[in-house]
C-alpha cells in the first residue's frame, strides 16, 4: 500500500489541530481567555513558534499584511462576521455610520460565502485614522450588549497598531480592553522586546491591564515524540534518531522544524529508507536556493562578511579583535553597527543575548556556497 499524503502541513494557513504539535497548557490557557467574559490576554514570542496556529482555534484575524488602519478595520469587520451572522448586514451599516465610511458588500461565489467588504470614506470625512480601529472594537463591543451575545477575539500581530498611531493607540487599546465586557481578548505578538517593554513598564498603557503567556520553543524530546507518532501514521518511519537530528538542525522555530520534517519525510519516501534529514536540508536549500542569493545581494560586503563568518562559527564573537583582523570585519564600532543592521533586519537574531540566524535555512545556504572561501582558525 503507498503511503499517505505528507503528514507536515507547510501551508500559509495555520496547522489544523491534528497537525499541530500539542501546546497542552499553552491551548488550555487560551480556553480559559474564551470562556472568561472581558478577559484579557497577551500571546508573544519570536516569528514561527506556532501563534497563529494556536490562535486558529479560535476565532482569529491577522494585521501582519494589514497596510493601514483602514485594511485593519476591515479585516476586523470580515472575522466578526464570520463568527455573527445573523443581521449582520444591518449592524455593519450602523457601523459604518458611526465610523463614516461607507460599506459595499460583494457576495462570493461559493454557497454559504461569506462576502467580501469594501470600505469607503464618506465625501468630506477624514481619512483613515488610527484611532478608527479602537472605534471599530467599541461599535461592535455595543453591537453584542444590544444583541446579548459574548465575542471570543484574537488579534494576530497587534503590535502592528503601534505603527500607525505609536503610544497613543496603545492608550486607545488599554481604554476599550478596560471597558469591553462581551468580548474576550487574545492579543497575540512577534516582536518580544517591543511586547514585554509594553506590558512590563509601568508607563506604557498595557502595563497591570493585560495577563501575559510568553510562547516559547516547543522541548526537543516532545517535538521528536511527535515527528515519529506523525510519520508512523503514513507507514513512513522516521526513527528517533532522525527526528532528534531534524530539531537539531532546523530548531528552535516550530515552523522551521516542521519544515525540515516534511523533507525528510519526502527523502524517506523516495529513497524507501529511515530518511536523511542532512539530505533534505541540502535538498531544501538548492530548492530555495534563488531566495536565498536575493537576501545575499541586498546586503553589503562587510555584512556578507559576518554572515559568512557566522555560518561557519556560529559560536564565534564577530567583535572581538583577533576575529575581525582575521576576517578583515574593520573597527569594531563599524561590525558592531553592520550586526544591528543585521538583526534589525531579522537577518540575524539574538536570542538570549548569543548571535544565530533568524532563518536556519539561509545558514546553511550561506555555508553551503560560501562557506569554502572563509579562512579556516587554527586549532590550539
Amino acid at each position: 500500500m503507498p503511503p499517505k499524503r505528507n503528514p507536515f502541513q507547510v501551508t500559509r494557513r495555520p496547522a489544523s489541530r491534528q497537525a499541530f504539535c500539542d501546546r497542552t497548557a499553552e491551548l488550555g490557557r487560551l480556553h480559559q481567555t474564551w470562556d472568561s467574559p472581558g478577559a484579557k490576554l497577551v500571546m508573544y514570542g519570536d516569528r514561527r513558534q506556532g501563534k497563529t496556529a494556536a490562535l486558529e482555534l479560535v476565532v482569529v484575524f491577522s494585521l501582519a499584511t494589514a497596510i493601514g488602519p483602514e485594511d485593519a478595520v476591515r479585516r476586523l469587520i470580515q472575522a466578526v462576521h464570520k463568527t455573527i451572522r445573523r443581521s449582520w448586514k444591518t449592524a455593519l451599516n450602523d457601523l459604518a455610520v458611526k465610523l463614516r465610511f461607507t460599506v459595499t458588500l460583494t457576495p462570493t461565489p461559493e454557497q454559504g460565502g461569506v462576502p467580501e467588504f469594501t470600505l469607503g470614506f464618506e465625501p468630506g470625512a477624514a481619512a483613515p485614522h488610527s484611532g478608527m480601529f479602537t472605534d471599530a472594537l467599541d461599535t461592535i463591543e455595543a453591537e453584542l450588549e444590544r444583541r446579548r451575545l459574548r465575542l471570543g477575539l484574537g488579534i494576530d500581530e497587534f503590535q502592528r497598531l503601534l505603527k500607525w498611531g505609536g503610544e497613543d493607540i496603545e492608550w486607545a487599546l488599554k481604554a476599550a480592553l478596560e471597558k469591553h465586557s462581551r468580548i474576550s481578548y487574545v492579543l497575540a505578538g512577534s516582536a518580544p522586546s517591543l511586547i514585554e517593554e509594553m506590558v512590563s513598564n509601568k508607563n506604557r498603557a498595557l502595563w497591570k491591564t493585560v495577563e501575559t503567556m510568553p510562547l516559547g520553543p516547543i522541548a526537543p524530546e516532545e517535538f521528536s515524540r511527535w515527528i515519529v507518532a506523525r510519520a508512523e501514521s503514513t507507514g513512513v518511519g522516521l526513527t528517533p534518531e532522525v527526528a532528534s537530528r531534524i530539531v537539531t538542525l532546523a530548531g528552535p522555530r516550530t515552523r522551521d522544524v516542521i519544515v525540515l520534517a516534511r523533507e525528510t519525510w519526502e527523502d524517506a519516501r523516495v529513497n524507501r529508507g529511515p530518511g536523511d534529514p542532512d539530505r533534505a536540508l541540502a535538498a531544501h536549500v538548492d530548492a530555495t536556493a534563488d531566495l536565498h542569493a536575493r537576501i545575499w545581494q541586498l546586503r553589503t560586503d562587510r555584512e556578507r562578511k559576518l554572515l559568512r563568518m557566522l555560518a561557519v562559527y556560529p559560536r564565534i564573537e564577530p567583535t572581538a579583535d583577533a576575529v575581525r583582523r582575521r576576517f578583515g570585519l574593520g573597527p569594531a564600532s563599524t561590525a558592531a553597527k553592520a550586526l544591528g543592521v543585521l538583526v534589525a533586519d531579522e537577518v540575524l537574531a539574538r536570542p538570549g543575548g548569543r548571535l544565530t540566524f533568524d532563518d536556519p535555512f539561509f545558514r546553511a545556504w550561506v555555508a553551503l556556497t560560501t562557506g569554502e572561501d572563509i579562512q579556516p582558525i587554527p586549532a590550539e
